[in-house]
């Protein structure tokens, strides 16, 4: 969070005052890394071996209508 605010702002004590503000933040606490269970190794997915052999679609509905 620091290095993001220090791009736009600054002021003496700054970075202190923002460790102390996320230690405190519930939200920030709850997704801290020591209390997320740890992820496992990453897969590498199956190459197909002809084009068009898996297709996927996304369905998007309930978009808003436009203007035009």
């Amino acid at each position: 969070m620091y290095q993001d605010m220090k791009k736009l702002y600054w002021r003496p004590n700054m970075k202190a005052d923002i460790t102390t503000y996320v230690s405190k933040y519930l939200t920030c606490a709850k997704v801290k890394a020591e209390h997320q269970k740890p992820s496992g190794l990453l897969v590498q997915p199956k190459i197909s071996e002809w084009k068009w052999d898996n297709i996927t679609m996304d369905f998007v509905t309930k978009l808003p209508k436009s203007s035009q």
